[in-house]
């Protein structure tokens, strides 16, 4: 029997991204073939570590970390450019993920950054996958952005938080989207103070055009999980968060 193919979209989402490996355990536990990968932030991230062939150690590997683990991969810098260099933590990641080209990989592969200076999408579907990678999940303010050819390029959720219009279509699969930052309401009420503030200022601007994308490019699958669920920063809960993305791949599953 012929396995349904899949183009999946992976969001960005810091720590809530995490999910991305509960949802695809599930679908591909579910019998479906993944054919290609699109994703912004840690959705290229998780990405990479599937189409690597890597993401049981990753996992194995994110489920490890408390915050003493946070702190050391932090790579604390006092440059203007942010606050980490994302030097450590990348080298630790290549022990289990190999530098490969984009264009050997065994699926396409497509990861978006956004370049800051020419307020433009930028689409990595060639050339080193860790580049790929390291820009994407560029945060401002949070990770130094990435200078190549004279961009500066930082966080692909930036501009486009879920890829829609940039997965990699073959004939007869399904468009298949994952958000983790969706406006779903889990009864939790938190209180404000300034990194909440931004915090949520910037969960609104990312639905909002999540929203638009989604109405624009509609996907065949949508599974969502709430951006109230878990913090951006909450890297220290991986299993929690993994559980959680199982979750709601198999509440979405079950509705089909």
């Amino acid at each position: 029997m012929n396995k349904q193919k899949i183009a999946l979209v992976l969001s960005m989402g810091g720590a809530r991204g995490i999910a991305h490996i509960g949802v695809i355990e599930t679908l591909l536990e579910r019998g479906y073939e993944i054919a290609s990968i699109t994703g912004s932030s840690m959705g290229a991230m998780v990405g990479a570590m599937y189409a690597t062939g890597k993401m049981d150690a990753c996992k194995e590997w994110l489920c490890s970390w408390d915050k003493r683990k946070m702190f050391q991969l932090a790579d604390l810098t006092l440059s203007r450019d942010g606050l980490v260099k994302g030097d450590r933590f990348i080298r630790e990641l290549k022990r289990i993920v190999p530098d490969i080209p984009i264009e050997d990989l065994p699926l396409p592969y497509a990861a978006l950054a956004t370049d800051i200076l020419n307020e433009q999408e930028v689409k990595f579907t060639s050339g080193s996958l860790f580049h790929a990678i390291r820009a994407s999940i560029s945060i401002p303010m949070v990770f130094r952005p990435v200078r190549s050819e004279g961009r500066i390029l930082v966080d692909g959720g930036l501009l486009n938080p879920l890829p829609l219009r940039h997965a990699i279509r073959t004939p007869g699969d399904l468009l298949v989207a994952v958000d983790v930052n969706a406006p779903i309401d889990n009864g939790k009420r938190q209180r404000m103070n300034p990194y909440k503030l931004l915090s949520e200022s910037s969960r609104l601007m990312m639905q909002q055009i999540t929203r638009f994308d989604i109405e624009r490019s509609t996907p065949d699958i949508l599974i969502q999980m709430s951006a109230r669920d878990y913090d951006m920063m909450e890297f220290n809960h991986a299993s929690r968060i993994i559980r959680s993305g199982a979750e709601a791949a198999r509440r979405t599953l079950e509705k089909l």
